[in-house]
């Protein structure tokens, strides 16, 4: 039994195609085929569905793959604590983060190279189911999601900070001389929102209804700052986090307006599986968040 059958069957799982998953793995595809078979003769069960193309797993081969990413999650983990050991941090910090936590990631991975200049970050901009799916499978170290209201069993989690929603307009004529205005009259403006499988766009979505308006975006997209470009071309507007504009940096040629009657505050947080031992790069992560909350950092840079 060699690491190698499992890199090859957890790029099979993601790529479910036994040509991309051989590609990805810089191996002929007979080579990681036969790997494979090499592994279900070895443990003596069937892996693959084998048809004349990938057609899953059998329910013994999904338990194999979960131990799979366990094995190799193992092996990257020891890597880490060694390079920590010596100092000498390197590995990549997976984050997986919902589209409105663009304010708090930027922090996250400025103090984390600040620590460890020699490591990566990976930030991957995801759903809420998506990353509760992708901390138990270790595909992610942690994930920043809203806190409040969500089913994040087995996970730790640690509140960074409380955001409030704004709306985002050209910087014209639009409610000339006001800082503030109603998700009522926000209603009635073009927007541009997220992507309705976002739980972020349920929020707002929520926030309308609770006024008795549903308002039908000109354009949706599941990336903040794309969203935010269309309001600089004018004609329409969005709904962001209070800090957004702080973390992009730059004019933009809009004004962001307080949305009130209601406020609509959530706090964002720090989420990671809890293991004993936690693995590496989490626990350096959380560590390092849990000293920036606990010493003002966080505030500070938000401010």
């Amino acid at each position: 039994m060699f690491l190698r059958q499992f890199q090859y069957l957890v790029a099979l799982e993601q790529e479910s195609h036994f040509g991309r998953a051989a590609e990805r793995c810089n191996v002929s595809q007979p080579t990681l085929s036969s790997a494979i078979k090499h592994l279900e003769d070895e443990l003596g069960v069937p892996i693959i569905l084998r048809q004349h193309k990938f057609q899953g797993f059998t329910e013994e081969g999904k338990r194999v793959v979960e131990w799979a990413k366990r094995i190799l999650a193992d092996r990257e983990a020891m890597i880490d604590e060694l390079n920590i050991m010596r100092d000498n941090l390197h590995g990549r910090l997976r984050i997986a983060a919902m589209p409105m936590s663009m304010p708090v990631t930027a922090l996250v991975d400025h103090l984390f190279f600040e620590r460890h200049p020699a490591a990566q970050v990976d930030i991957q901009f995801l759903g809420l189911d998506e990353m509760r799916n992708g901390l138990p499978s270790f595909e992610y170290d942690v994930g920043i999601p809203y806190l409040e209201g969500q089913p994040l069993e087995r996970l730790k989690t640690m509140s960074l900070y409380e955001e409030t929603l704004h709306l985002l307009v050209p910087d014209d004529e639009w409610f000339p001389g006001r800082r503030s205005v109603t998700w009522a009259e926000a209603a009635e403006v073009p927007l541009c929102l997220l992507s309705p499988n976002t739980h972020e766009r349920r929020i707002t979505d929520q926030a309308f209804a609770g006024v008795g308006k549903s308002p039908v975006p000109r354009l949706e997209s599941n990336a903040m700052i794309n969203l935010a470009f269309h309001v600089t071309q004018g004609g329409v507007a969005t709904v962001v986090p209070k800090y957004f504009m702080q973390a992009i940096g730059g004019s933009w040629r809009c004004k962001l307006m307080m949305l009130e009657e209601p406020v609509v505050s959530q706090q964002v947080g720090l989420v990671w599986l809890e293991g004993n031992p936690m693995l590496p790069m989490t626990n350096a992560v959380v560590q390092m968040m849990r000293e920036a909350v606990d010493n003002g950092v966080v505030a500070t840079a938000l401010a």
